[in-house]
């Protein structure tokens, strides 16, 4: 869209809300969801005898790499160009950050060894976060341009990066020129939107106000679930839904298929329980599990390795019933929060629970596992600064089963906590001003602590968190028990300290992580489904060291009182390679 057609649009609708009461600009995903509804529907499974479901334990290349958040705002501005400068992260900035997430020599060990990267959204909006779009089909003027994006995927697919970016399905901007032509009940495109003569009053999810009168306080009133900034689309309008999948088309498909050429690797669809409403139903309902089969056709038929991952903010339950038959994962919350807690309080049984439930309710590895996103305080806020507390969750973010994503400075201990603005701050690089992240005044004040809490600085430290997310990222890559085995708990006799086999039929990993800031000796491993048999041998792949502890199998499949370390240290990270001898 043009300068002039835009400003046209914002001009056309400032007038038709002149009447309103102002507010502050909405935006998605942003509030805590409602419990937990048993789910409206549910995939077609095959479970063990263990009621854990059954499949392959790798479905596409995703199964194999390590993600990393990325909000471009906030991530490096470029030094050269139109955009350098300015203070604020853009897609050359990206592009010259990119050796900092993978250089694409497996040999060096001074990149992060990222096998891909979400991009939040990458479109033109009005506001900071892109969370309300205006352009499906144009990149954010102040990330760069179209071209900007395509040599950015290129570079990315140079260095073994698959790029995903968020796809904001569920709502546009009150300022997108559809819906402002919609306004007029005699538009074609009039049903693109969901409209009522009369405030139908009801609330949404988490009892907000969902029904915004387009003229203060009088009729019409259309339908938007996270503010009035951001009208939902109706997706029982065809022509609205065909347009989605033709924007869907346009970033992943190359010119031969009538796509843009710019080869884009998938999605993350955000707000997607959200999708289609029936009537007082507003999430998970039946019609956006239908209108996602035929989407997920649709993608696989542009290509079997693009994928999709679903933002579904609700129960482990319920954001398992969108994988499978409808997308390739979905964001695992429930597993997210259990970490945390566990890292907090210094007790596996969070994360015990919540892990095993996810065995019983997902197809083996489909989820993403996080720690936080842009929408939650960022991890080392919520450990208080608890340094140790942080080494544990990043291993077992890292090394448990799933699809890892890390928010970008999460690997360097960044603080963040609300407002939103305060959890995306600029990356912090160096400990020269404004963190290396701009010459000029950043868009948002970068955080107090970035002169210690820096890549530059603990790139230097061989103890650092930084190097720490390094060494586990490799492993994952490198032992493919981590990336995509099977994962069977193993008991340790002590509520402080998480254990687990990772195992396929080639290669069995044994990790041993204390939870506490105090050392343990009072705990022996034992599990009962193993591959192990006989007298077994460990080897730590963290401090490449073999245990001096033999483990005695008594039968097949199981093994007892297995105790690698006399002394686990505080916090300490084992990840055991196990050698059987029958």
């Amino acid at each position: 869209m043009s300068n002039l057609s835009r400003a046209w649009a914002v001009a056309f609708f400032g007038l038709a809300m002149a009447t309103t009461t102002p507010h502050a600009q909405a935006q998605a995903t942003t509030e805590s969801p409602a419990p937990g509804a048993a789910p409206a529907y549910q995939p077609p499974r095959e479970r063990d005898a263990a009621g854990n479901i059954i499949g392959p334990e790798r479905a596409g290349w995703w199964n194999d790499v390590v993600f990393y958040q990325v909000f471009v705002r906030s991530f490096a501005d470029s030094k050269n160009g139109e955009l350098a400068n300015d203070g604020i992260g853009d897609i050359r900035g990206l592009i010259d950050k990119l050796d900092y997430l993978n250089d694409g020599n497996p040999s060096t060990t001074s990149d992060l060894g990222i096998g891909g990267i979400w991009l939040m959204p990458m479109t033109e909006s009005p506001s900071y976060h892109g969370y309300d779009v205006v352009d499906y089909r144009t990149i954010e003027r102040d990330y760069g341009t179209n071209d900007d994006f395509k040599r950015l995927i290129n570079e990315c697919h140079k260095r073994n990066i698959k790029v995903i970016i968020d796809l904001v399905m569920n709502h546009t901007s009150s300022k997108f020129p559809t819906f402002i032509e919609a306004a007029d009940p005699k538009s074609p495109k009039h049903d693109w939107f969901i409209w009522s003569d009369t405030d139908p009053a009801y609330k949404g999810p988490w009892g907000q106000k969902v029904w915004h009168s387009l003229r203060g306080g009088k009729g019409p009133y259309y339908y938007g679930l996270f503010g009035r900034d951001m009208p939902d689309l109706n997706y029982h309008n065809k022509s609205a839904t065909d347009d989605m999948l033709d924007i869907v088309k346009f970033w992943a498909a190359d010119e031969q298929q009538g796509g843009g050429g710019f080869n884009l690797d998938g999605y993350r669809l955000d707000a997607i329980r959200h999708l289609i409403e029936e009537g007082r139903q507003q999430d998970n309902t039946l019609a956006t599990h239908q209108w996602l089969k035929d989407f997920r056709k649709f993608y696989k038929d542009l290509s079997p390795d693009l994928v999709c991952v679903g933002e579904v903010w609700s129960s482990t339950e319920s954001a398992s019933s969108y994988v499978g038959d409808q997308l390739d994962m979905a964001f695992e919350f429930d597993l997210a929060a259990a970490i945390v807690d566990s890292a907090k309080s210094g007790n596996t049984a969070r994360v015990r629970t919540a892990q095993e439930k996810v065995l019983k309710w997902y197809p083996p590895n489909q989820y993403g596992r996080f720690l936080t996103n842009h929408d939650q305080p960022r991890i080392m806020s919520q450990l208080k600064s608890d340094a140790g507390a942080m080494r544990a969750a990043a291993a077992m973010l890292l090394l448990g089963p799933g699809v890892p994503f890390i928010y970008y400075g999460e690997e360097i201990g960044m603080f963040g906590d609300k407002p939103d603005p305060d959890i995306r701050t600029p990356m912090q690089w160096t400990s020269a001003d404004n963190a290396g992240f701009s010459s000029a005044k950043p868009w948002r004040s970068v955080n107090k602590e970035f002169q210690t809490l820096n890549v530059d600085t603990q790139s230097s430290q061989p103890e650092s968190l930084l190097a720490l997310y390094k060494q586990l990222i490799a492993l994952r890559r490198e032992h493919p028990a981590l990336a995509h085995g099977a994962y069977l708990p193993v008991d340790s006799g002590n509520n402080g300290v998480y254990a687990f086999l990772r195992q396929t039929q080639q290669q069995s990993l044994l990790v041993v992580i204390n939870l506490t800031n105090k050392p343990v000796s009072e705990y022996a491993l034992a599990a009962n489904h193993s591959a192990l048999s006989g007298t077994s041998q460990a080897f730590d792949l963290i401090t490449q060291s073999q245990s001096p502890v033999k483990a005695e199998a008594s039968t097949v499949g199981k093994f007892t009182a297995f105790k690698p370390l006399a002394i686990l240290a505080p916090n300490q990270v084992a990840a055991y390679r196990i050698t059987s001898h029958p």
